[in-house]
């Protein structure tokens, strides 16, 4: 929200200054007189942008300087500035403005005495804030002498500084960056699957009031008691019944022991037929199978006080569901409970079908979860489907998620980036620079101080908030990285027919 309020804020600041410097009428301008010149430098802290009409030699001359610092692109606001002319022969001549006639803003009337060329050096010392700034030449006419045809190069976009520096904005060279490219895919936080389990009643019953079932995120351990059933009121398919059930399977498997050993002795001394020993083997087979179930669901009610029915949890892990209320009648294998382990999870990527070439064991990828900020890092590969979803049409591809902290939660929705290769040394700008136009990219490039082409551009691929630039862009060049809104509007304003002048 305040990120929009401050959007808001800058965009009216912006609209308003438009209109100011749009103001200007034709009538106004003075069209015989000429062009000043113009001169844009940097330093690796600051933008110079000056203004100043052909000097004459022994006649005062007016400079309109812009000093811009590139860490914020906001104006120098304190500190005195010098100018120091150096002519190619002689002793070097300083003009000293103690402060800004206005943020960001130097005014200087310079008198050079003698006609040439001269390189100027500006030495800036505001508070916390010192620079140099070198300009290659300015030269001096001779009185009378016609000044050159200047050249300025300007783009086509008037975008003054006292617009750029109300308003976000930057401008930056492109760096180079090793960039991966991505296939990005839609998936979900999932329990892993031997880390989940429902804990259903053993048998029939009402679970208890002696004990409180566990709430929704409380953590249990594997084996501990999370409920206890009453006997039903009736014994069929009671603790009663299962023990009645459990002892006679036990007899079974114990006479059918028995008769196993007296056969195998009986055929060891050549007294009864293999066919014997084979009948009681089977028997006893059949009647260890049938005590199977029994032991193992005697395991799991054991502990019980008062002939209750003590249920253990079969996992460790945080309890995410409780479909069962004390008091209540329950059958055999009725839910109780849900217990989820949500120390691993799995990811659960949808690869969309045109992309599932990629598809390989050497995937890598990254996402985001709804609600979070952070970017997470599966720590490996699962699995790869083999099988399209028929209603989605993707495949389903998991990794497994480290989730110790337990900051994310099953069911989550997240945004996944697998990385499928990589470009090394790639031009790129940030994703912000660019604009799009009818399927189209386009960055504003600074031409001059307050001057500016719109240049479509080529992308490749995008990672960690930058994209490739392919064709269209060269690396020397400065790009509007931030606040392209606004010279877009600066732009719709020049078409429809505004002429933007200069009002200090």
């Amino acid at each position: 929200m305040n990120t929009f309020k401050a959007n808001i804020k800058y965009l009216g600041i912006f609209l308003a200054m438009l209109a100011i410097f749009s103001g200007c009428s034709k009538e106004e301008q003075v069209p015989d007189k000429d062009e000043p010149v113009r001169v844009t430098a940097y330093s690796a802290k600051s933008e110079l942008f000056m203004e100043y009409d052909q000097p004459v030699a022994g006649e005062k001359t007016g400079f309109l300087i812009h000093l811009t610092r590139l860490a914020d692109f906001k104006p120098v606001t304190e500190g005195g500035l010098k100018l120091i002319f150096t002519p190619s022969a002689g002793s070097p001549v300083t003009f000293t403005m103690p402060a800004p006639t206005r943020a960001g803003i130097y005014k200087a009337e310079v008198a050079l005495g003698n006609p040439g060329k001269y390189s100027l050096k500006l030495v800036t010392d505001g508070k916390g804030f010192g620079d140099e700034i070198t300009v290659s030449e300015v030269r001096v006419l001779n009185k009378g002498e016609k000044p050159a045809e200047h050249k300025g190069g300007d783009g086509a976009i008037a975008f003054l500084k006292e617009q750029q520096w109300v308003v976000d904005f930057m401008v930056t060279q492109p760096v180079r960056k090793d960039l991966g490219s991505f296939v990005t895919a839609t998936g979900e936080l999932v329990p892993v699957s031997n880390a989940e389990a429902t804990v259903a009643a053993p048998l029939s019953g009402i679970i208890s009031t002696a004990r409180q079932l566990p709430f929704i995120g409380k953590k249990v351990a594997k084996g501990e008691i999370v409920a206890l059933i009453d006997p039903p009121v009736i014994p069929e398919g009671g603790i009663g019944q299962l023990s009645a059930a459990y002892a006679e399977a036990k007899n079974r498997v114990a006479l059918a022991q028995k008769e196993y050993d007296r056969a195998r002795r009986l055929h060891d001394a050549k007294i009864a037929p293999l066919k014997r020993v084979e009948e009681a083997e089977l028997t006893l087979s059949s009647a260890r199978a049938a005590l199977a179930p029994l032991d193992k669901a005697m395991g799991s009610v054991g502990g019980a006080r008062s002939g209750r029915i003590a249920v253990r949890a079969p996992v460790s892990g945080t309890v995410v569901e409780v479909v069962a209320g004390a008091g209540k009648g329950v059958e055999a294998g009725q839910p109780i409970l849900r217990i989820v382990n949500t120390g691993t999870l799995w990811l659960k990527a949808n690869i969309p079908a045109s992309e599932i070439g990629v598809a390989g064991k050497s995937l890598n990828a990254t996402f985001t979860a709804s609600g979070l900020t952070d970017e997470f890092k599966p720590s490996r590969l699962v699995s790869i489907g083999d099988m399209l979803d028929p209603q989605t049409r993707t495949l389903p591809v998991l990794f497994e998620v480290p989730n110790q902290s337990g900051r994310l939660k099953v069911g989550l929705f997240a945004n996944v980036a697998i990385q499928t290769g990589s470009v090394a040394g790639a031009l790129a700008v940030p994703k912000d620079a660019l604009t799009e136009d009818e399927g189209r990219w386009f960055v504003f490039i600074q031409s001059s101080g307050e001057a500016f082409d719109r240049r479509e551009v080529k992308i490749g691929v995008e990672d960690a908030g930058f994209v490739q630039i392919i064709d269209g862009l060269k690396g020397e060049e400065r790009v509007v990285t931030r606040g392209a809104y606004y010279v877009k509007q600066a732009e719709s304003a020049a078409k429809g027919g505004a002429d933007q002048g200069h009002a200090h």
